[in-house]
């Protein structure tokens, strides 16, 4: 059968042409993505200059990426402030699935107008082959502080004007232009009340603004991307579960099991936690500092725990006087 004498083809010549338009409005992608069930909604320009160091990226990931939609989802408060981590990683791995599945109706709808789009991880999964590299394909932060978002706050997280911290992050990427983008905020909703410094276990986030992020890492992503690698060498290079369990612990085990089967194992995210900034949430640390300091900052200081350190660190040495509860583990 010659190609134009195909079905396919022959069903291809004889349908309409749906011609795409040249840009389409803000508005109809912000309402649809309200719709979808997201709390805020922001856009980009890919020709952005707040993207410039992100655009080579992008557009290796996909070429036709002209416009950018960055998506806010709020997360439930007293979870993420809970003691009981598991509340907090359970809230993380619902609003990612959450999230990804409303990105899903958005593309679907999207096709339906001609209009082609991806839809980049909000975390994981990521390009491994490049470790330890950049291994995402869009930062979502400077891409929600680029589009009004919010602003990055002391401890690195976005700051939502009204949500406040307590927000999980999202990004599409479309082939079409928008008639507007959004701009950036002028002014930023962090109160510089320094409760993410005294919270920090690790002492990544210091009061003179500089972050270490290798401590963050460290600790907080233990049972995950970096702490998988040392759980490897320690289970291969054992020749004796007795060998192996000193080591590694039967719950620091487990630990690594749940990241793989749920999709959990942020081991802190206080930072998050102890924020008051933003219009929703700033209530209760300015109508009563003591009550905050002792129900939602103190239980979390509190807490007896491991923490993942370097060894010989600046966070090794001062962990047992800043948080008594708290064993330092270096790696």
């Amino acid at each position: 059968m010659r190609l134009e004498q195909h079905p396919t083809v022959v069903a291809y010549r004889h349908a309409p042409k749906r011609k795409k338009s040249e840009t389409v409005s803000r508005d109809w992608i912000k309402r649809l993505a309200c719709e979808a069930g997201f709390d805020d909604v922001g856009v980009l320009d890919i020709h952005c200059e707040d993207l410039a160091d992100q655009k080579p990226f992008i557009v290796e990931a996909f070429p036709a990426a002209k416009t950018l939609v960055s998506l806010v989802f709020r997360v439930n408060t007293p979870q993420i402030r809970s003691t009981d981590r598991s509340l907090a990683d359970g809230e993380y791995v619902a609003v990612e699935k959450q999230s990804r599945s409303m990105m899903r109706t958005l593309i679907r709808e999207f096709r339906r107008h001609n209009i082609a789009g991806i839809t980049p991880s909000e975390g994981f999964p990521q390009n491994m082959g490049r470790w330890p590299e950049r291994m995402f394909t869009v930062s979502h932060k400077p891409a929600a502080q680029a589009a009004g978002l919010g602003k990055i706050g002391h401890h690195r997280l976005l700051i939502h004007p009204e949500f406040g911290s307590h927000v999980c992050l999202a990004t599409l990427l479309l082939d079409t232009a928008l008639d507007a983008y959004d701009g950036p905020l002028d002014y930023n909703p962090c109160i510089n009340c320094n409760l993410c410094v005294a919270s920090c276990p690790t002492g990544a986030i210091q009061e003179n603004g500089d972050f270490n992020f290798l401590s963050c890492l460290a600790h907080a992503y233990r049972d995950r991307i970096g702490g998988f690698i040392n759980w490897t060498e320690a289970l291969i290079t054992s020749t004796t579960m007795e060998e192996y369990r000193n080591k590694r612990n039967d719950g620091e085990t487990l630990a690594v099991w749940q990241a793989m089967t749920t999709g959990g194992g942020y081991r802190c995210g206080y930072c998050m936690a102890v924020c008051p900034a933003g219009i929703d949430v700033i209530g209760d640390y300015m109508d009563n500092r003591a009550d905050y300091m002792k129900t939602v900052v103190k239980p979390l200081k509190d807490l007896s725990e491991d923490v993942y350190v370097f060894k010989s660190s600046e966070a090794e040495m001062s962990l047992p006087k800043r948080f008594p509860n708290k064993k330092a583990k270096p790696v």
